[in-house]
């Protein structure tokens, strides 16, 4: 049986059917694709049905939300409180729109993904206008907490044991500090022996750091790379220093501290203060060189004075009184009384008392009490030796010649004041004459097509007499 070879011809419009057939294959859906689109369309249309809400209305309910939030807020969160049936694709295609208007517009804050949810943070440009509007308290960790923080961070859950055996020391203070803080938190307990607790990040520090969430931190080949990019090399340090001059290097205690006390040499001891105190000492100088003392310093010489009196007075009768004190014949003979004194009259004339050790009468009490007396007197005399009257003539004439003083510098300051308000009145005279002078000259200038008008400015370096 023989069969006709095709042409080529037919061969190419068999293969143009075939092409069309696939095409058309993969143009129609199949039947699973139109089926799994319906649910997602019915979706749609069932959250704007039951919000109100459309493409632009859910920007600002979900702005709304996000901004009265005070922590981040995530995206099953907004989900629940705008719609259950709203899908999360819609949500996320409404917060990037958020998120691109906040940053091609010159707002001051943006809408940022941190901690698994979103929240406004303030730019860094304009942080400063609002850091004296709330007092913040600023996280300060040591370099050794940052390091504790970071091994917990990239290495959780971990135990306590396990970060000491990196850091070669114990460590327990510091994971009880960043726990204080509330960047790291207990999350379950390891399968090693003893079940030790172990650690990880919170969300707390996913916001210190601005992270959406733990995978973003930097992986650990860039780490090591900025760590080796920041090493130097010796032969760098060397061209370090032979390019710098030699001078730059050298350090000499002995030049600085020579250097500190020439300074400290080279202040005045003396102010403008203490100047003008010295030249009011000199003013008070009469024409032979004696200081004229003051009022108040005649009345303070005259109380220091009259102190020293009263209690040389006081010391002078205290000593009086016991050498007045009268002695007494004391008899241990037959008497009523042992050691009992005896009377004045009872006394024998022709009785004296003899010193033992120099054989020599004992004087009486009354001439010894007479000669203090006199002693006494003497004493009082000397201290009333200076009148009152002549220190309060004294005081009374410096009150008159201060008061004097004071009369003739205001008479001065008032002369000078009246001085001064004329001579004002006389340059503002002349001023207004110069102007009229400079106007005129200018007006008659005009008929001769003259620009005279410089004449009626008023140069800069005038000065008021007024100020002065």
């Amino acid at each position: 049986m023989e069969f006709d070879t095709p042409s080529l011809e037919e061969l190419a419009i068999v293969e143009n059917l075939e092409n069309l057939d696939n095409l058309e294959s993969e143009i129609q859906p199949t039947l699973e694709e139109v089926v799994a689109a319906l649910p997602a369309a019915e979706d749609d249309q069932l959250w704007r049905e039951r919000t109100g809400l459309n493409d632009d209305s859910l920007c600002g309910a979900i702005e709304t939300i996000i901004f009265m939030s005070d922590r981040p807020v995530s995206l099953a969160k907004i989900k629940g409180l705008i719609d259950n049936a709203i899908p999360l694709r819609v949500l996320h295609d409404a917060i990037l729109r958020l998120q691109n208007g906040y940053e091609t517009t010159p707002h001051g804050i943006r809408l940022v993904e941190v901690a698994d949810g979103y929240q406004f943070r303030t730019k860094a440009t304009y942080s400063k206008y609002v850091q004296d509007l709330f007092k913040v308290n600023s996280l300060v960790l040591t370099p050794t907490a940052l390091e504790v923080l970071a091994i917990v961070a990239y290495k959780q859950p971990i135990a306590r044991n396990e970060v000491d055996a990196i850091r070669g020391v114990d460590s327990s203070h510091i994971v009880r500090a960043l726990m204080e803080k509330r960047l790291i938190k207990i999350v379950g307990k390891s399968d090693d022996l003893g079940r030790p607790v172990v650690y990880g990040t919170t969300p707390e520090f996913l916001e210190v750091f601005n992270l959406a969430d733990i995978s973003h931190l930097p992986p650990e080949h860039e780490l090591e790379a900025m760590i080796d990019s920041g090493i130097g090399q010796m032969s760098d340090i060397q061209k370090v220093i032979s390019d710098k001059p030699a001078t730059t290097f050298f350090y000499d205690e002995i030049d600085e501290l020579d250097s500190l006390s020439n300074s400290i040499k080279s202040i005045s001891s003396e102010t403008p203060f203490t100047k003008s105190l010295k030249q009011e000492d000199k003013k008070r100088m009469d024409d032979k060189g004696q200081v004229v003392k003051s009022a108040f310093d005649l009345l303070e010489e005259y109380l220091t004075l009259d102190d020293i009196q009263a209690e040389n007075k006081q010391s002078i009768l205290s000593n009086l009184l016991v050498s007045m004190a009268d002695p007494k014949i004391v008899s241990d003979l037959q008497s009523a009384l042992l050691n009992a004194p005896l009377l004045d009259e009872m006394e024998d004339e022709d009785f004296a008392m003899i010193d033992l050790e120099t054989g020599e009468k004992i004087e009486k009490a009354s001439p010894v009490m007479a000669a203090n007396e006199g002693q006494m007197e003497v004493a009082t005399n000397l201290f009333e030796s200076v009148s009152r009257e002549e220190i309060t003539t004294a005081l009374d004439s410096a009150f008159s010649k201060l008061i004097a003083e004071q009369k003739m510098e205001r008479e001065l300051a008032n002369q000078l004041e009246g001085q001064q308000s004329d001579l004002v009145d006389f340059v503002e005279e002349k001023e207004n004459d110069l102007e009229r002078l400079s106007s005129q000259i200018n007006k008659d200038a005009s008929e001769y097509d003259l620009d005279l008008s410089f004449l009626d400015k008023t140069p800069e370096n005038n000065v008021d007499m007024s100020q002065t």
